[in-house]
């Protein structure tokens, strides 16, 4: 993203800074000061901006946070919340993951989308399943860098890239089947089931998530490239798991799983 934010109002860089120091040491913290704190989302941005340059991180895409229809309307912010899939911190079926502490560790099944072409910030708002170039299911692991990253504000999560730890990347699942994968998933943790898919105002509609990337990017100045995976949201009840583990999503006669390590 580009450089948007007003030095003379805000200053990105101090929050930034404390921010990558919790990813390199993965010890977290309470809050941002209140002097480097972000107070608008547009700020939040601006230093989640300046976290990825520190951490000379490179994103292969994006994921959404609090994109259900209950998560919009409690939240205030409207729409979901943006943050980034970081190269290093992508990884395919079957991965052995160690968390960088011992914190639990929150685990979400979702819907993620392949973008088929670049989409420019100033082309034409065309609906978001005209951009959907392979739908596939995925993981992501959820740990801030805040002790309780609900209680430190929106501003402050989209900061802390939202709150973004690894994304595991499954197999592609043709668009139609969607409802039978929310019908018939299960989540397991070494064998036994832990939670099934969310109902009810808690669902996500992950073209709506990525409707609302859209909308970001076009804010930012921002360039939705072609090949960019987008994770749109929890599909399955989120559930913390601290310590080791084995988790393995079923769904419409396909699996998705991945391993955590002892810490």
């Amino acid at each position: 993203m580009p450089d948007t934010f007003d030095s003379d109002t805000f200053d990105p860089r101090p929050a930034a800074e404390l921010l990558r120091d919790a990813y390199r040491d993965g010890r977290p913290f309470v809050e941002l000061p209140e002097a480097v704190r972000p107070r608008t989302m547009a700020e939040g941005y601006d230093v989640q901006d300046r976290l990825l340059a520190a951490l000379g991180a490179e994103s292969v895409g994006w994921k959404l946070a609090i994109g259900s229809h209950k998560g919009k309307r409690s939240s205030g912010v409207g729409r979901s919340i943006a943050g980034r899939v970081l190269k290093d911190h992508l990884h395919a079926d079957g991965a052995a993951l160690r968390m960088p502490h011992a914190g639990a560790v929150t685990i979400e099944f979702e819907i993620a989308y392949r973008i088929a072409r670049d989409v420019a910030p100033d082309a034409p708002v065309v609906p978001a399943a005209d951009i959907v170039g392979e739908t596939c299911a995925a993981f992501e692991l959820v740990l801030s860098r805040f002790f309780d990253r609900r209680a430190v504000g929106w501003p402050s999560f989209a900061a802390d890239n939202s709150a973004f730890q690894a994304l595991v990347l499954g197999p592609a699942i043709p668009a139609a089947d969607l409802a039978e994968v929310a019908r018939s998933l299960v989540v397991e943790v070494d064998g036994t089931e832990r939670v099934r898919a969310v109902t009810g105002d808690d669902v996500t509609d992950p073209l709506a998530a990525l409707t609302d990337l859209m909308a970001v990017a076009r804010e930012r100045g921002m360039t939705l490239p072609a090949g960019s995976i987008v994770s749109t949201g929890t599909l399955s009840v989120p559930f913390d798991l601290a310590g080791p583990g084995r988790i393995t999503a079923r769904f419409a006669g396909r699996s998705l799983g991945f391993t955590l390590l002892p810490v």
